[in-house]
């Protein structure tokens, strides 16, 4: 399902409101969530993209700012919609990860420490010994 051109510069719109540009990040459109990023998001998560289009109609007629405030007061739903869709592309940019010092998920060993044996928390389990019931055959 692709987004139009108008649907794509509306959406940037709305999602600049809650991403705006600052001295040292991009905005919303600027980190184009709007294009590559919601073309990955709805790649991942194609059931996105009809919550997206029903906030687009409903907020055709006002202006961006207006219309965010008015899903945020009116329509939690919505607004949570265009929220999680605005963080999620806009993380989805390399440049906005490298700005906010996010290498992305990496790989890390596990402590091999067992941090439940600490403090004697499962020491009356240990001294109780094994207690179950045999299954029947």
């Amino acid at each position: 399902m692709s987004f139009t051109e108008q649907e794509r510069n509306r959406l940037a719109a709305l999602a600049d409101i809650l991403i705006p540009a600052t001295r040292d990040h991009l905005s919303a459109s600027q980190a184009d969530v709007a294009g590559g990023g919601l073309d990955q998001v709805l790649a991942t998560g194609p059931e996105v993209a009809n919550g997206l289009r029903e906030i687009l109609a409903m907020t055709v007629q006002a202006n961006a700012a207006a219309a965010v405030a008015d899903l945020r007061e009116k329509n939690g739903i919505a607004f949570g919609i265009l929220c999680e869709f605005a963080a999620g592309a806009y993380f989805l940019n390399p440049a906005v990860r490298e700005a906010i010092g996010y290498a992305g998920q990496t790989a890390r060993a596990i402590d091999p420490h067992t941090d439940y044996l600490d403090d004697g928390l499962l020491e009356s389990v240990i001294q109780r010994g094994p207690i179950y019931r045999p299954t029947e055959k």
